[in-house]
């Protein structure tokens, strides 16, 4: 896929922003106040939007190949913090990062080995979770207004960097009052960013805690919680989400060594194209939470009993789903005895069963308390990041699943959108994390 030079571009000031916004918002959790990050007058963080371009025009090369692409993007970060601090001092004249301070560091203390694999890390969820979304926006506005805009985004950038280099370099002889204007204005657009920024996450914070708001610590960002408070008590929304989320991770695990016990075949059992979960398993756990967990003080047969039926009627309804909605079968059951149409079966059904009652009786009590330990305002906020990654990642998973459906028929791609989506996610990615799919003839 080739990203003509105005889409670069774009990319490019996105990601630029995205990263000085995501600075911002690290130093506000950590200060509780707004820190000007960033070398220019503007909301613009460079090496942000150099790396992240970078990865994410790259990214096509290795779909199918992970392991190269963190490489890859690992490599480009590294490259980039002693490239863009060696060019910032010599044309500003000052160093402007050193982390000769950190237990590991590289290239003379410009980048930390473990800053360096934590900014891969967040740099990889950049390009496979956000990048798609993005590149989909960019091919919906019209290639004029794509042009405009990119270069009045390039217009304010180069007086940016103009007013920053007189600014520092203090060359007050050649300043001109103009240009003093134009980077005064583009500061207090920094300013006015990150303070709504850092008041936003103040005030959603204050929202949800109010006692933060009553004795605010600047060492402790946004002030500590009130004593008592627990995190996700009772049954709640971010509770079942981490049930979810727990209960797909385990789930993908113990089908991941089921397999590979009784075949001797390790091969993916994810329900994602990203990370080991599975949400059949995950949607499980929640509704087994929901349905069977008020009978926890029952008898052992009624929550045995429960999760049979629950759980054939659950796996039942799975398939049908995933075959009306993308033509594809999962799994059939049809070689096996006492099936129903090959979407479950009677052992299946008991096993769901065991598995209800070791859930409600032993593993979910457990699951509970553990919950209810996370930190307030950290459970909170991890809650709110990995459902947003969890929904993006679903989002990702439909579209590489539609494309792939469709080249299965016979279809090539009608339009740049669909022709990105084919680089990004061939047929030998979607066949590796679903190897057991087979299509549905009509």
């Amino acid at each position: 896929m080739n990203y003509t030079v105005w889409e670069t571009l774009l990319l490019f000031f996105t990601y630029a922003v995205l990263g000085w916004a995501g600075t911002v918002a690290a130093d506000a959790f950590r200060t509780g106040r707004f820190v000007n990050t960033g070398t220019l007058n503007g909301p613009v963080n460079l090496t942000s939007g150099i790396v992240l371009t970078l990865a994410a025009i790259l990214s096509e090369q290795y779909a199918a190949n992970f392991f190269g692409l963190f490489l890859l993007t690992a490599m480009i970060i590294t490259a980039a913090g002693p490239i863009c601090g060696f060019l910032s001092e010599r044309v500003l004249g000052r160093k402007l990062w050193d982390y000769t301070s950190g237990e590991y560091n590289t290239f003379n203390g410009w980048k930390g080995l473990v800053r360096t694999l934590i900014s891969t890390l967040l740099a990889l969820i950049v390009v496979l979770f956000l990048h798609p979304y993005l590149y989909i926006a960019i091919q919906l506005i019209p290639p004029t207004a794509l042009k405009v805009i990119d270069t009045i985004l390039l217009v304010v950038l180069g007086l940016d960097l103009l007013s920053t280099f007189v600014a520092m370099r203090v060359i007050r002889r050649w300043e001109n009052r103009r240009l003093m204007e134009v980077s005064a204005s583009l500061r207090d657009i920094r300013m006015t960013w990150g303070s709504r920024l850092v008041s936003a996450i103040r005030r959603r914070l204050w929202k949800a805690f109010p006692e933060l708001a009553d004795a605010p610590n600047r060492g402790d960002g946004f002030g500590r919680p009130a004593e008592g408070r627990v995190f996700a008590r009772g049954l709640c929304v971010h509770k079942l989400f981490w049930v979810f989320l727990i209960c797909a991770l385990m789930g993908d695990l113990i089908e991941t060594v089921f397999v590979w016990v009784t075949s001797g075949v390790l091969m993916s059992r994810s329900s994602l194209l990203y990370g080991t979960f599975s949400v059949v398993w995950g949607l499980g756990g929640v509704l087994f939470t929901i349905v069977l967990a008020p009978l926890r003080e029952r008898s052992d047969r009624f929550v045995f009993f429960g999760g049979f039926l629950l759980g054939g009627a659950y796996e039942y309804l799975c398939s049908v789903f995933t075959e009306i909605v993308f033509g594809t079968v999962f799994w059939d059951y049809s070689d096996m005895p006492f099936n129903i149409q090959g979407r479950t079966n009677l052992l299946f059904m008991f096993f769901w069963g065991v598995m209800a009652l070791v859930w409600v009786k032993a593993i979910d009590p457990v699951f509970n308390r553990g919950i209810e330990k996370i930190p307030p305002v950290l459970g909170t906020v991890l809650t709110w990041i990995l459902a947003v990654l969890m929904a993006l990642d679903i989002g990702v998973t439909g579209l590489a699943m539609g494309r792939y459906v469709a080249r299965s028929t016979g279809a090539e791609s009608a339009n740049t959108v669909e022709s990105f989506l084919d680089n990004q996610y061939p047929d030998e990615l979607i066949e590796w994390v679903w190897p057991n799919m087979v299509m549905v003839e009509e």
